[in-house]
Parts: structure tokens; sequence; C-alpha cells
């Protein structure tokens, strides 16, 4: 027992002079991972889906993209289903295309009337494209550049894309 307690304390000895004295990454949580990808400044992956209607869709090179990951399943994505058929609607003459790709059912009301693409994706392919591991997450894209990325659902994360549209749409006219 004792011998069990001494090499404990020595583990712990031991990694407190590791983090507290050597590099300035590992002492002081300054150490930064690279965020997944895609992420903002990254070129968007390029793909082609069918819609629920079974249209063809293909995210284009050029121009405004809103793509957003749902889950019938999440409260925040069931949360932002009024805000984000607002902005397809409000952005339609600035020739913005929404899209919303379902990782799971899709609910009857976005079968109907949704002012936006709705695809579902059965195989998981786009949702590893790209890195969903969360919903609601949300792609503002230019001209295959992401320009947004946003985790999550919330008001200010609807009033930062509300911006970001108006700032993209605004220097597009110009």
């Amino acid at each position: 027992m004792k011998r069990l307690i001494l090499v404990a304390a020595l583990v712990l000895v031991a990694s407190l002079g590791y983090r507290g004295f050597l590099s300035s990454e590992t002492g002081t949580g300054d150490l930064t991972l690279p965020q997944p990808f895609p992420n903002q400044g990254q070129m968007a992956p390029d793909f082609a889906s069918e819609d629920i209607d079974g249209s063809s869709f293909d995210l284009p090179q050029e121009g405004v993209q809103v793509i957003t990951f749902w889950s019938t399943l999440n409260r925040g994505t069931n949360l932002s289903h009024q805000a984000f058929g607002e902005l397809a609607d409000e952005y339609e003459d600035d020739e913005v295309s929404f899209a919303a790709i379902y990782v799971s059912s899709v609910p009857q009301q976005d079968q109907e009337e949704a002012p936006y693409a709705v695809l579902r994706d059965h195989s998981g392919e786009l949702t590893s494209m790209y890195n969903v591991k969360r919903v609601p997450r949300i792609f503002l894209i230019e001209d295959g550049e992401i320009r947004l990325v946003q985790n999550g659902y919330n008001r200010e994360h609807e009033r930062e894309l509300k911006e970001a549209l108006e700032e993209l749409t605004e220097a597009r006219e110009a």
C-alpha cells in the first residue's frame, strides 16, 4: 500500500512539474488545436445531392449560399426554423440561396412550404464531409469560400448571420 501511495505521489509531482515548468503551451493552457475542417476562410467542400422532391441540388461555387445542418430531434433546430425561413425570404431577391440538410427525418412542414432547399443526408456523407458533430451547424459561403461557421443556435447567432449577409450582399452590389 505504501508503494502505491509513493507511486501516485511521484506521478502527481511529475505531472504538476511538467505542466508548470515546461513549455508555455503545456503549462498555461495556451495550446491551440486547429479547428475541424471545414472552417472559416477555407473552401467549402463541393457536393451534389437531391432535395426531398427528387430534384438535383448542386452547391454552386459562385454566389452566396447559407447551408445548415439540422435534426428534428434537436431543440436548437426547432427554434431556428422560423428565423432561417425569414432570412431565406428576405434575401431571395439578393440571389442568396439557402439549404437545410437534415441528418434525420424531415418534418412535414419543411416538406411542404420551406422557402429554402430541403435535403436529407441519408448516408451521412454530407454530415461527415462538413464535420458536423452537433446541430444546428450553419455555413455562410461566398464564391466557394466559407465566410462564417456557427455551431448551435441562439439570438446572437441569428443577429451575426444577418449582419454577415447584409455585408456580403451590399459588397456584391457595389
